[in-house]
């Protein structure tokens, strides 16, 4: 490299500390706490089936999110485009976690500016090359998912490889300032990130959740992080295979959802959620109105499992706050 060019990297890398320091923005905030800074790699670690691509749905769906929807979770930059891109699953199973982000959001529009791949078809190389020309050529891109980064590199332990593809999401996050939010696996005997590659991304990313399954509930806290540390939160999967989150307390004898009853809030609160649930609709199937109750008490807070559900159902119905033509009809809004 030439002398010039030399002084001109270095001029362009050096800091000025009597400059005025403006904090980078984040893709999302967490109970309020920062997540995901713009020039900046995050991971999610966890032991096989802990349901890690459940939250990195989560995690889609709320960056993707325009109108608040999600309890805890907030977009901090409206209308981004989103790139997702999932090295080990087929086809078929990356369509599924693809249409559990849009089941997220739900909305009628088609979503334009979240584009999902499949990688696990190439090798290595050129995942990585696929990877670079989307992030290149994708205008408005503020946030970039790569589940996993394992299968970018052959071999965890290859401390080579590990390094280049750390140094890729460094290069990458840097000149186009995003955000990248990868996935490794957790070592079998303890919970640890695997291999070499598992001990640069701790020494490098900005953030690292750790996601424990534990029966239903699947648990995620902060292990590492530049920054304040989120709020462990809690989430379990419903029937239709939707991830939301729960109440969760732990103690030494045992765990337990905080169950919450009907009973314990004015009819106000509820004319307030029915109406919600039925915004811009006139009428429900059983399902939906269950799957729609559920999300919008998400947002009063209240987060609960299946059976919950049902009662609160019920609870409608005796109260005569909805109401059906006949039991083969959907339900429709009285309040």
């Amino acid at each position: 490299m030439e002398s010039n060019k030399k002084r001109e990297l270095l001029k362009s890398a050096e800091i000025d500390p009597y400059n005025k320091m403006t904090t980078p923005p984040s893709i999302l905030s967490i109970d309020g706490v920062s997540y995901g800074t713009l020039g900046n790699f995050s991971c999610i670690t966890g032991k096989s089936k802990s349901r890690k691509t459940f939250f990195l749905s989560l995690l889609i769906a709320s960056a993707l999110d325009n109108n608040n929807i999600f309890s805890r979770f907030k977009s901090e930059i409206p209308n981004t485009n989103v790139l997702h891109f999932d090295t080990e699953q087929s086809k078929y199973h990356t369509q599924l976690v693809a249409k559990r982000v849009i089941d997220l959001l739900d909305i009628e529009d088609n979503i334009t500016n979240y584009k999902c791949y499949c990688l696990r078809p190439f090798d290595s190389k050129i995942r990585i090359e696929l990877i670079e020309e989307a992030i290149y050529n994708t205008e408005n891109l503020k946030l970039v998912v790569i589940d996993g980064i394992a299968d970018l590199i052959i071999g965890y332990n290859n401390e080579d490889e590990a390094i280049k593809v750390i140094s890729k999401f460094m290069k990458w996050t840097a000149e186009r300032n995003i955000h990248i939010i990868t996935v490794v696996h957790q070592n079998k005997g303890d919970n640890n990130a695997k291999g070499h590659l598992g001990s640069l991304i701790l020494q490098k990313a900005e953030t690292v959740l750790a996601i424990e399954k534990d029966g239903e509930i699947s648990k995620v806290e902060p292990t590492h992080s530049r920054g304040i540390d989120i709020a462990p939160i809690s989430f379990s999967i419903n029937e239709y295979g939707i991830p939301y989150f729960v109440d969760y307390a732990t103690s030494n004898s045992s765990n337990h959802l905080k169950k919450k009853s009907p009973f314990d809030y004015e009819r106000k609160v509820h004319s307030n959620i029915l109406i919600e649930v039925f915004k811009d609709r006139k009428e429900l199937s059983s399902n939906d109105f269950s799957r729609f109750l559920k999300h919008t008490l998400g947002t009063y807070s209240i987060t609960l499992g299946d059976n919950a559900i049902r009662d609160w159902k019920t609870y409608y119905e005796e109260q005569k706050m909805i109401y059906k033509e006949n039991q083969q009809q959907p339900f429709k809004l009285a309040v």
